[in-house]
């Protein structure tokens, strides 16, 4: 049979003929055959493969309609964006941190009376007097005593944002963290600046007038006490400063947000868009370690907080399932922070520091079983860590000190012994740091890619 002569196609033909089966196998449309779009965008995942993918040109057989926006190459304007952006986090974890140390820290220096609720006391008492203690005024005027709690969850609740406003994954998170955010701060300012007016203005007026001392409740320990001279405390003037770092942190936004919309201008789309490959499934990412923190994680929970860490008048040894009288975590954890006490309330053992090191790993837990895995996550995951081995080595102190002398913190006397709580936390961390070694290799090693493939288009 005569072979038929290749003849010259009029433009457009190509396109628009029907391709024999078999024909093109490299064309995007082949199952077996990704675009190199698509594989550019699985290297760098999501929407950097998108922009990276906008120099490919498309093969015969594209439609206007299986295209995607062309995205400008960043340039100066972008890249200033990033940096601004940058900045703007770190001014919000460093305002949020603040504001939570601000939430403990001594505000103001006081010479007290000694507990009246047993009668008139003699002796003086110096006491470095922190918000909580002092009832946050504007909270316990709303709650009464209840307020405690409620302030234990606003101090760290910008902490917990924190990471929220790192990650890039989810848009929407960023923005809901970003506007509750900002609500913390507001709240945070009013109930410290209220504080403040309480110290610096209303006490010092009372007790010039010559009305007699100020009487107040310390919280949450209950002592009633009469306050006789005041001074301000160095935690008093960190207040201005935590505003404006969070000021900071909203202006840089603001300009990062600005310098953005002027740097990136969406092109329709064109037939030298992205060929978007219907079908084509992105492969699942593996979750190396992910086995390790989980196990971890949920182990620490148990030994942190279900298994004591002193016991006392008990026979069974070691304790897991029995009942018996024992020192929870919290309150070990508590005894253990007073040798912070002039620069730190141990009050916030009770329930912001161990309800901050609940929610972050549950944020840690559902970060990695979504594969988000990241350098905030791994980042977020390892300063969780050594929070996590600081109290657990702090809680060891303080159960340390009920188990030799129990009556000098407090605690009834009798015959205590230290219990498995504590070996069982250090195994789990140690499990949870395990973990953490493959999923920074992965981070890592994505981040790494993203970068040059980013390098390789620019250049």
């Amino acid at each position: 049979m005569q072979e038929e002569p290749n003849l010259p196609m009029p433009p457009g033909a190509d396109a628009s003929r029907e391709r024999q089966p078999g024909e093109g196998a490299d064309s995007p449309s082949s199952p077996s055959s990704p675009s190199v779009a698509s594989v550019m965008g699985s290297v760098v995942g999501g929407a950097g493969g998108q922009a990276l993918a906008q120099d490919v040109a498309p093969a015969a057989g594209a439609r206007q309609d299986d295209l995607r926006p062309i995205w400008p190459t960043p340039g100066q304007g972008a890249r200033v964006s990033r940096r601004y952006a940058r900045l703007a986090r770190l001014a919000a974890t460093l305002s949020a941190l603040l504001f939570f140390y601000l939430g403990w820290a001594p505000l103001v220096n006081a010479i007290t009376s000694g507990d009246l609720r047993n009668g008139p006391t003699g002796p003086m008492y110096r006491f470095n007097l922190t918000a909580a203690e002092l009832g946050a005024p504007p909270l316990h005027g709303l709650l009464g005593d209840s307020f405690f709690g409620v302030w234990s969850v606003l101090t760290i609740v910008g902490l917990l944002l924190s990471p929220l406003l790192w990650q890039r994954t989810l848009r929407w998170a960023q923005w809901a963290a970003c506007a509750l955010y900002a609500c913390w701060v507001v709240v945070m300012g009013w109930i410290l600046g209220a504080t403040a007016q309480l110290t610096l203005m209303t006490i010092p007026a009372q007790l010039r007038l010559g009305a007699g001392p100020y009487f107040t409740t310390l919280y949450p320990y209950g002592a009633r006490v009469a306050i006789y001279t005041l001074s301000p405390a160095f935690g008093l003037w960190l207040i201005p400063l935590a505003a404006l770092l969070a000021l900071a942190a909203a202006a840089l936004a603001l300009a990062a947000i600005i310098q953005r919309r002027r740097a990136t201008v969406p092109v329709a789309p064109s037939v030298q868009g992205e060929i978007v490959t219907p079908g084509v499934v992105r492969l699942a990412r593996s979750l190396p370690g992910a086995g390790a923190i989980t196990a971890g994680l949920i182990l620490w929970a148990w030994g942190f907080f279900t298994l004591p860490w002193a016991l006392v008048n008990c026979s069974q040894a070691p304790l897991f399932f029995a009942s018996c009288q024992g020192l929870p975590v919290p309150l070990a954890l508590q005894i253990g922070l007073d040798i912070t006490r002039p620069f730190f309330d141990p009050s916030a053992a009770l329930y912001a520091i161990t309800g901050l090191l609940v929610v972050g790993a549950l944020m840690i837990l559902v970060a990695v079983w979504r594969r988000d895995i990241t350098r905030t996550l791994c980042a977020w995951a390892s300063l969780w860590l050594v929070a996590a081995l600081a109290s657990a080595a702090l809680a060891i102190s303080g159960a340390q000190q009920v188990v030799s002398n129990a009556a000098a913190v407090g605690e009834p006397t009798g015959d205590w012994r230290a219990d498995t709580g504590t070996l069982v936390v250090f195994l789990a961390l140690l499990l949870v740091a395990i973990g953490l070694i493959p999923l920074w290799a992965v981070a890592v090693r994505a981040s790494q890619r993203r970068e040059a493939a980013l390098r390789a288009q620019l250049s």
